[in-house]
């Protein structure tokens, strides 16, 4: 008797929780459409119109394609319901894969994405996120040849960034709110152009506050990669027609190839970096150790004609952080004299350290502050077919 009240009691429950809890103001999934990607665009006139594209796919037994609608209005939900207007069903916020916004835009400010992503339970945080040249409809709309939707393509050249170039795995939407709130931190982007109707991505996106403030191209942002990322992977080279300097020719049993000037001598090199920070301050000035860790494995080595021992690694790895040390400074000086704002990421540390809302997460102290850049190399393995 009292194991059957028992069941009585906990139906009752479930009944009434699902009474109360309901279902009111919903759709039936087969009525709602799936947002693969979105786009953040403006248009000047005589007045500011943003115009935002999203990609919605056609769903069918051996059918891939996608058709992408348009929303226009003075405010972001003015075009929201804009675009509503023209979509044969209900969307489902949040499964977004990819949104990218338009340099023109991004120029123009993203104070009020941020804001609308933030309040919004529903929009998607788990989105990566890109800066694009030119229209972003264009990315939406552009004929491929893949069984794949543009969203599909946009997302996987953002995902898989980070194999290359010592990007980092994370800009997710998400990640760049915590950014943008942070203080002390810059956001910066991955920039994306079409290029023989593909998306490649070329350089980076650095923005000023809520603003992008400068766009640099893809050898420079691997730099800056180095400099402000904890988890990037890409590849780095050694040069006969480049990089003679920064070997100590006496050193080697055969240097003949190394002098040579011959493009063909080279090294090629694949591996991991990480980054550590340390703050002090010196005569009144911050002053910060940037410490890149860098270690993988040897691809191509045409250049050292001798038996790769340890000792020959050894010069090869001293070669390496002469080279990057060199680069990653100059970087530095370009930021600091140039950009004249933290996009190396390190104020933060500063912040963490002295406290918030102080002089030290000024523009003018990261400006005037001494910053030093050591680079750990380590050649893991000098790869198959070798004498060793």
């Amino acid at each position: 008797m009292k194991k059957h009240k028992k069941i009585i009691i906990i139906l009752e429950l479930l009944i009434t929780t699902c009474l109360i809890s309901g279902c009111y103001d919903t759709y039936p999934i087969e009525e709602l459409g799936v947002l693969l990607g979105v786009g953040y665009d403006i248009e000047f006139g005589d007045k500011v119109i943003y115009v935002d594209p999203a990609e919605i796919p056609i769903i069918g037994e051996g059918i891939i394609a996608s058709n992408t609608y348009i929303g226009k209005g003075h405010t972001v939900f003015e075009l929201v319901e804009n675009r509503m207007t023209k979509m044969p069903s209900r969307f489902s916020l949040g499964t977004e894969l990819v949104s990218i916004i338009s340099e023109e835009r991004a120029r123009f400010g993203i104070e009020d994405l941020i804001d609308s992503i933030l309040r919004d339970p529903n929009a998607g945080l788990k989105s990566l996120i890109a800066v694009n040249k030119g229209r972003c409809v264009d990315y939406y709309t552009v004929h491929n040849k893949s069984e794949e939707t543009n969203s599909d393509i946009l997302y996987n050249v953002i995902r898989l960034a980070h194999l290359s170039n010592f990007f980092t795995k994370d800009v997710s939407v998400d990640n760049i709110i915590r950014i943008y709130y942070q203080e002390g931190r810059k956001i910066c982007l991955p920039y994306i152009e079409l290029i023989s109707e593909k998306p490649q991505i070329t350089g980076l996106a650095l923005f000023s506050h809520n603003k992008m403030a400068h766009k640099v191209p893809i050898k420079e942002a691997k730099l800056l990669n180095l400099l402000r990322n904890y988890d990037g992977k890409g590849y780095l080279y050694l040069s006969a027609d480049e990089d003679q300097e920064f070997f100590d020719i006496e050193e080697f049993e055969n240097y003949k190839n190394i002098i040579s000037n011959n493009p063909l001598k080279y090294i090629d090199f694949n591996g991991n970096s990480s980054r550590k920070v340390k703050v002090s301050m010196e005569e009144g000035r911050l002053k910060y150790d940037i410490i890149v860790d860098i270690s993988g494995v040897m691809l191509i080595n045409t250049l050292v004609e001798q038996k790769l021992d340890k000792n020959t690694v050894g010069l090869i790895e001293k070669a390496f952080t002469k080279k990057m040390e060199k680069q990653l400074s100059e970087e530095v000086s370009k930021v600091q004299k140039v950009y004249k704002e933290d996009f190396l990421d390190i104020t933060q540390y500063a912040v963490a350290k002295y406290g918030r809302q102080s002089v030290y997460s000024s523009d003018e102290y990261f400006e005037n502050s001494i910053i030093n850049v050591k680079v750990n190399f380590k050649i893991e393995s000098v790869g198959r077919n070798s004498e060793n």
